[in-house]
């Protein structure tokens, strides 16, 4: 049956491969591409049978993955014997299947996005040229999942990574976008460059690259944990933790939508996949997992905490929900931690519940944030920005939109009853189950995660108040906005689709628990499924800890809410109400350019943590500047401009570093246009920086930019200064041969 499935899969994908490939080269197929996205939501539609056939079926034969010849050949087959680096093994065990399962879900609903929202851009970008490498960039992520040869995995692996690009490379004509799209193909290939060592010293251990042979290799302590740490920081690259995440700020903002929905739920998930498959299935480092624990622990923290502080401080929507993914996998990733640490003291049970944790808001997050980027691409379409500072009433304008928006708001804020808080709870359980442990340190490391935890969980909901109120509320900014209308139908219903599996997950948490089990169990040898689920109840392993029940929560939630609008609309029986914009304080007479922006939301933010966002500047003079028509804003008989400045004050030592940075130096641009915020509004002006890149990242492209420059004065065209230099090689050469 799996065969089966495999095949069809394969079948509609190349289809779609080659449909979109004639679009490419001929006009006669100009629409072809349509016929090509249609294919492969029928190949992810297969994708995620399978999966869910490998789950539901009674999986007897899972005592036979830890062998080399694998176990039924429904799930494991290979192709090509003589291969040079071994057979080309496939293999769909509960991990591969658990990612295939929600990966390909997403997959789904973006090939029936794409297939009204890429219209938009037709006049400047090729669509069938699009819609080819996303399909290319499919097949690699399927292969990727399956591959069971480390060499096939890191081909795949590339061909993801390159395919990636070439798509966030699609919005060319746009400033900044080959900017964004090569520091993103950097960071990959540093990390690829790390897989690829790590992967290279198993095979000098095992001598094969098939996974089942390097599982099985003894190595010692000290060389695991290097391995590990390779692995973390190649497949970090790909999850965007700090200090690897400087590419999603720049690559989601220059991308379409549909790619950062399938970058932010896809390809971060295959670096946790990558993560998980190596570093805990492959290495299972028990004996070293204390430092490894800590290790992860401390990244996730770090890349938490500076996630949620800089999503505060932007007005550009996909900017924020990138930085947010950033955020999220933190959160992913103190799950991962914590297991280690709950493996290397023997508490199994409180291992795979981690890792469970870990999954759980692993799947959630692939499903609200491909949403929202979605939503995003909704507003784009309308708009041609996803600036919100020039938005405001688009819930009157857009309502579908804005109501499907708001539910992964709630999702992604983890407000209750919605699976983000569903997730969100569990992780801090799981964080705190921590006192189980007999040891001080491991208590403190986990504690102040579970307190960076609940402090990003509050700034994320700030930041989603922001997102949405001045996006969708208050009064439109720019006519655009006022002009803006609703998507075409099918765009909806392709978000449709992420707000149903939400709902799914906090209302029908026990159908997907067992799935999430048998992953735990395949890396821990430990089922919880039972333990952890009774009478859809879900208690923590622990049951003296503490217990909840998503399921009751949110029907609970559901008929509180319909019963207090009965008793409002039939016993208290409101009088006719005035009813106004609610976010300009019901009027309509104020400026809409003196109403709350994102920096006035995120001013008290500021001041708190002034000291990773260093400082800004007041604006001494001013001159009048006359708007362009999108930006002109008329109120009445009057229309209102904005001021901008042409002098400062003297700067502080600090501010005169930040200038710098923004204006980097004479010879080097800048090199994150996005993530370099510059507020500026109404005689205020603002600097936010981030403090990363500022002064780790920097300094390094300033040394190679002047490296480069002392290079390119060798290369002066002398015929005898080249004789000269090699006359010096050659010299250099016989030296070390002697």
């Amino acid at each position: 049956m799996y065969f089966l499935y495999y095949y069809l899969f394969l079948f509609f994908s190349i289809t779609g491969i080659i449909l979109s490939f004639l679009g490419m080269i001929s006009k006669k197929f100009s629409r072809a591409y349509i016929a090509g996205n249609i294919s492969y939501m029928v190949a992810s539609l297969f994708a995620v049978i399978s999966a869910l056939s490998f789950f539901v079926k009674p999986i007897a034969h899972f005592a036979n993955y830890y062998n080399n010849t694998g176990g039924n050949d429904d799930v494991l087959f290979s192709i090509g014997k003589y291969f040079p680096a071994g057979n080309i093994l496939m293999c769909l065990d509960p991990l591969s299947a658990f990612f295939i399962l929600f990966s390909f879900a997403v997959f789904f609903y973006i090939s029936l996005y794409q297939i009204k929202y890429i219209e938009k851009f037709k006049e400047k970008i090729n669509p069938s040229s699009f819609t080819f490498l996303f399909g290319v960039m499919l097949l690699s992520v399927y292969f990727t999942l399956l591959s069971f040869n480390a060499f096939i995995f890191m081909i795949s692996w590339e061909v993801m990574a390159v395919s990636s690009y070439l798509l966030v490379l699609g919005k060319h004509y746009i400033k900044g976008t080959v900017k964004a799209s090569f520091l993103m193909s950097t960071i990959m290939e540093f990390g690829g460059m790390f897989i690829m060592a790590a992967i290279m010293l198993l095979y000098v251990h095992s001598g094969n690259f098939n996974l089942f042979d390097m599982k099985d290799i003894i190595i010692s302590p000290t060389l695991k944990e290097v391995i590990f740490l390779l692995f973390l920081f190649g497949f970090g690259a790909k999850i965007g933790i700090v200090p690897l995440h400087i590419w999603l700020p720049e690559a989601h903002p220059a991308s379409l939508s549909g790619v950062s929905a399938i970058l932010s739920g896809v390809l971060t998930s295959a670096g946790i996949y990558g993560l998980m498959r190596f570093g805990l299935y492959i290495l299972h480092p028990a004996n070293t997992a204390l430092f490894l624990g800590t290790v992860v622990i401390i990244i996730a923290v770090l890349t938490m905490f500076f996630g949620v502080l800089y999503m505060a401080q932007t007005h550009d929507l996909k900017v924020l929900l990138s930085y947010s993914t950033v955020e999220n996998m933190g959160l992913i990733l103190t799950g991962i931690g914590a297991s280690l640490y709950y493996r290397y003291f023997n508490l199994d049970g409180l291992a795979a519940l981690a890792l469970l944790a870990s999954l759980y808001a692993l799947i959630n997050h692939a499903f609200f944030k491909s949403l929202l980027f979605m939503g995003a691409g909704n507003i784009e379409y309308q708009t041609d920005s996803h600036d919100m500072d020039k938005f405001g009433g688009l819930l009157h304008a857009m309502p579908l939109t804005g109501v499907l928006a708001f539910i992964g708001v709630m999702s992604a804020a983890a407000m209750p009853p919605l699976n983000g808080f569903v997730s969100e709870w569990l992780n801090i359980e799981v964080v705190f189950l921590g006192f189980n442990i007999h040891s001080v340190l491991p208590r403190i490391v986990l504690f102040s995660a579970g307190a960076i935890l609940a402090l990003s969980a509050a700034m994320a909901i700030a930041n989603y108040v922001k997102l949405y109120g001045i996006t969708f509320l208050s009064s439109a900014r720019s006519k655009k906005a006022m002009k803006a209308k609703e998507v075409p139908l099918l765009m909806n219903i392709a978000i449709l689709i992420p707000v149903l599996l939400s709902i799914s997950l906090s209302a029908f948490m026990f159908f997907y628990t067992p799935f999430m089990s048998e992953v735990s169990n395949l890396i821990y040898h430990i089922n919880i499924s039972n333990k952890i689920m009774h009478n859809y109840i879900f208690i923590p392993y622990y049951n003296t800890f503490s217990a909840s029940s998503p399921v009751y929560l949110f029907f609970v939630s559901i008929i509180l809410i319909i019963i207090l609008y009965l008793i409002y609309r039939f016993i208290v029986k409101p009088k006719k109400r005035y009813v106004k914009l609610a976010w300009i304080g019901g009027t309509e007479s104020l400026n809409p350019h003196a109403q709350i922006s994102a920096l006035g939301f995120s001013n008290a933010i500021r001041i708190m943590f002034n000291i990773v966002y260093k400082s800004r500047k007041r604006i001494e003079e001013r001159k009048i500047r006359i708007l362009s028509n999108d930006e002109e804003m008329p109120v009445g008989n009057k229309s209102y401009i904005l001021k901008t400045h042409t002098k400062t004050q003297n700067l502080s030592a600090n501010e005169a570093n930040i200038d710098d940075f923004t204006k980097s130096d004479g010879n080097t641009p800048n090199p994150f246009p996005y993530s370099s915020f510059y507020h500026d509004s109404s005689g205020y002006g603002s600097y936010i920086f981030p403090l990363l890149e500022y002064y780790l990242y920097l300094p390094v492209i300033k040394f190679f930019n002047r490296l480069s420059n002392i290079f390119s004065k060798l290369q002066n065209g002398s015929l005898n200064l080249y004789i000269f230099y090699i006359f010096i090689v050659f010299l250099i050469a016989l030296i070390v041969a002697r």
